[in-house]
């Protein structure tokens, strides 16, 4: 999907079955950039204006992959082996069924850290300009929000913002937070802002709450709208699942 926000920004997204495309197209960076170090590339916006060139890129690095499978008189549960590429059961769990009955449902769970670079092609190479990263545990998993995580020019002044959204989740009864981050630059430094929405997760005193950081509060009026917006957009479609 491309498009152009104003005359001087074109922005395309680039998922995992576009990497050969996405090697062919850009010389100077391989889609799965530095993946020993941060994991596996899951989505790029690639940004083209009169600023610069920019590539926003999304990783996951996954930890651990498990999962519970029900039967209809036990469960199971599995880790998945990343050296033989195969699911077995862990030491702790019930016996398979002895006749062959069917997983009547299943429950996976993935450990992992996120992380998202901005980098900007300089000169036939690449600056790393800036990096999230956000990390998980048996008991926490963050995820992006990949449809509201993208770069635009709201204030149309030619200099893009970076857009980025995800949830933490948690099997506790805090409050499970949502972040909008913008990125946006001061000079030729990038300034993050954020805003983190609160959704009840439980306790009866809980509401859902929004709360701005200082940088975001300065953000100009039209960032802050789409920031916003972004929120409001998930919040509908949280609410509806």
């Amino acid at each position: 999907m491309s498009f152009g926000q104003t005359k001087s920004i074109k922005v395309t997204y680039f998922y995992p079955k576009d990497s050969l495309q996405f090697n062919r197209q850009f010389e100077d960076l391989e889609y799965n950039y530095e993946n020993k170090t941060y994991g596996k590339t899951t989505m790029i916006v690639h940004c083209e204006s009169a600023y610069g060139i920019f590539d926003f890129i999304f990783k996951k690095q996954i930890l651990k992959l498990s999962r519970i499978l029900d039967y209809e008189n036990t469960s199971v549960s599995e880790e998945f082996d990343f050296k033989t590429q195969k699911w077995k059961r862990t030491k702790d769990s019930n016996p398979y069924p002895t006749t062959n009955t069917e997983v009547v449902d299943s429950t996976n769970f993935s450990e992992h850290n996120l992380y998202a670079l901005i980098v900007a092609y300089d000169h036939g190479g690449v600056i790393q300009k800036a990096k999230f990263q956000d990390f998980g545990n048996e008991v926490y998993w963050p995820e992006f929000d990949y449809p509201n995580c993208s770069i635009s020019d709201e204030n149309k002044d030619g200099i893009p913002e970076f857009y980025l959204s995800y949830l933490g989740k948690s099997d506790g009864l805090d409050a499970k937070p949502y972040k909008q981050i913008v990125y946006t630059f001061n000079k030729n430094n990038i300034q993050k802002s954020k805003a983190t929405s609160y959704y009840p997760s439980g306790n009866e005193e809980d509401t859902y709450h929004i709360e701005y950081d200082e940088n975001w509060k300065k953000l100009p009026n039209a960032i802050q709208k789409k920031s916003q917006k972004l929120i409001k957009d998930h919040k509908l479609r949280y609410e509806t699942n």
